[in-house]
């Protein structure tokens, strides 16, 4: 009889075996689509597009991702074109341009001196080994010299000269500057982690890195876009967990915000006006598993509404929402004109553009 039992159990358990590696085997099941949101929204829309600026001439449109006023009612452009940096005067013109290209621009800041720093994300998916270019930041003179470059062509890797996708930087308070590291979606074939904040002093010289990956407080998952308030505050635009968090002078974490939507952009004035772009929300986007959503092409903070939030870095409050558009770049100057980038559908967009001019009606 003892021998029986045995055979029993494991023939009970090989039937399990089998039928969990069947179940295994059945394709996933299909993902939740978007989430229908309402047609209006209970925020006021202060704000209309000029729909006759910019004016590019000879230049063919790209993808708008780094946005820097001018404080002359222009801005510095940074877009996936040729060439990769212009500089447009307040009608929208082109008055200057870098002889410069990128594998993927994402991200441009100016120092105290003037200089341009300018991001080189990389090719953002696919299984293709290293790209030629990417995974750099440039330093630019404002007649568009290279005076430094960190980072390694192609090398993806989390370290102290190495970026694993950089994707915005900010000038600190004191004069050093801070570069976004990790970009989602990303080639499968490079790191799945390794996303941070990374100081550097203006010459190049690595300090020190703040937060790793993940969705605690303190971690990111493809920090996108910086920011200072008046207090200065940092706010990181932590778009694969869906928020914005802030960090004392310190880089302790302060408090998160999750009500200005899935930030891949983020702007404050002078007078702490906080202006946050949202290009992804309730849409299909590549993300690791761990994100909120789970991993692939998920739909990321399902039941939101693209757009541009107006608000208080002061209090958090909410005071204005521009729907209808998916920012990527964002930009705004002291007299109220916000600036926005495409990344995609700019045919689409009522200037046929990638950039977008927002004032007040």
């Amino acid at each position: 009889m003892p021998g029986i039992d045995t055979f029993a159990a494991r023939a009970a358990f090989l039937a399990a075996a089998t039928l969990a590696l069947s179940a295994h085997a059945q394709p996933p099941a299909p993902r939740p689509a978007a989430i229908e949101t309402p047609a209006t929204n209970a925020i006021a829309n202060p704000y209309r597009m000029v729909t006759d600026y910019p004016k590019l001439g000879d230049i063919k449109p790209g993808g708008a991702i780094g946005i820097v006023p001018d404080g002359r009612g222009g801005i510095w452009l940074q877009h996936r074109s040729d060439p990769g940096i212009v500089h447009l005067d307040a009608q929208g013109r082109v008055v200057a341009r870098f002889d410069v290209t990128f594998g993927a621009a994402h991200g441009l800041c100016r120092d105290r001196d003037g200089n341009f720093w300018a991001a080189d994300s990389g090719p953002f998916g696919g299984g293709a080994g290293p790209s030629a270019k990417g995974n750099q930041v440039f330093k630019f003179t404002p007649e568009g010299k290279l005076l430094l470059t960190l980072g390694k062509a192609g090398v993806s890797q989390a370290g102290p000269d190495t970026f694993v996708q950089p994707a915005a930087c900010i000038e600190t308070p004191d004069g050093n500057i801070l570069i976004a590291d990790g970009h989602w979606p990303r080639p499968a074939s490079g790191p799945q982690d390794g996303d941070r904040l990374v100081l550097y002093s203006r010459d190049g010289k690595f300090l020190r890195q703040i937060g790793g990956f993940g969705r605690k407080p303190g971690e990111f998952m493809g920090p996108h876009g910086l920011a200072y308030d008046s207090q200065g505050r940092l706010f990181v635009a932590d778009r694969g967990n869906n928020r914005i968090q802030i960090f004392d002078k310190d880089f302790k974490v302060i408090d998160e915000w999750r009500h200005f939507g899935r930030p891949s952009g983020v702007w404050i004035l002078k007078d702490d006006t906080l202006i946050v772009a949202d290009s992804e929300s309730n849409n299909p986007i590549g993300g690791p598993a761990s994100a909120p959503e789970g991993g692939g092409g998920a739909i990321r903070n399902p039941g939101w509404k693209t757009g541009v939030r107006i608000g208080s870095a002061k209090d958090g409050s909410l005071r204005a929402f521009i729907e209808g558009v998916r920012p990527e770049g964002l930009g705004a100057d002291e007299s109220g004109a916000i600036y926005t980038g495409l990344s995609g559908g700019c045919d689409a967009s009522p200037t046929k553009n990638c950039l977008q001019k927002f004032v007040r009606k």
